[in-house]
């Protein structure tokens, strides 16, 4: 009797462990780097988000690409004093998520970057750092609101164009104020000269 009681209780031990997963949503993030590997990745209200390059539906135009950074025409020459942003999605997932960040300037920039009111356009040219979310599932805008959040850089090298940090952020949505996200754990690691490509 012992011995299949000893199997049993075995192979109920090697069925419990095959069976474990990681469901530790930080564990599915890639790891927080400055070296400039384009990577970036948070969790959105509650679930992972990583960028993903997506085909276009429309015949003759370009693929989506889920992760891009670009800067003001003065950004180069000046040191940094134009606009950096960041635009993230992932049409891979439902609902599908897309992120926009915004920094004015990193010329003598505070590496300690306060999220301040977002207008929900990537045209902006608001005097502060912002960000907003659009969620397609529930086809709703996100947007930071005066001290939603920080972003903190842990490496700014306009030379060899690597930007690197980390940030956390609790977003309103746009028609209800009640309505909050928070992107938590987030982290980017771009390289301007080869992110777009």
């Amino acid at each position: 009797m012992k011995p299949i009681l000893l199997k049993t209780a075995l192979l109920l031990f090697v069925i419990t462990f095959l069976n474990c997963e990681n469901n530790d949503p930080q564990d599915q993030l890639p790891p927080i780097t400055q070296t400039g590997a384009n990577t970036f990745g948070a969790i959105v209200d509650g679930r992972v988000f990583v960028p993903a390059d997506s085909p276009s539906g429309i015949p003759g135009t370009n693929n989506f690409k889920g992760l891009q950074s670009f800067v003001g025409n003065n950004f180069i020459n000046s040191s940094g004093n134009d606009k950096w942003t960041v635009l993230v999605g992932n049409f891979e997932i439902n609902p599908s998520i897309y992120l926009f960040i915004y920094i004015p300037s990193l010329l003598n920039i505070n590496i300690n970057q306060t999220i301040g009111k977002s207008d929900g356009f990537e045209n902006s040219d608001l005097p502060n750092p912002h960000i907003y979310c659009h969620i397609n599932g529930n086809n709703n805008t996100y947007l930071s609101y005066e001290n939603s959040g920080l972003l903190e850089f842990s490496r700014i090298d306009i030379n060899k164009g690597v930007y690197s940090g980390t940030f956390n952020v609790t977003l309103k949505n746009k028609n209800n104020e009640n309505d909050l996200i928070e992107i938590t754990n987030g982290r980017f690691d771009i390289n301007l000269n080869t992110v777009n490509k």
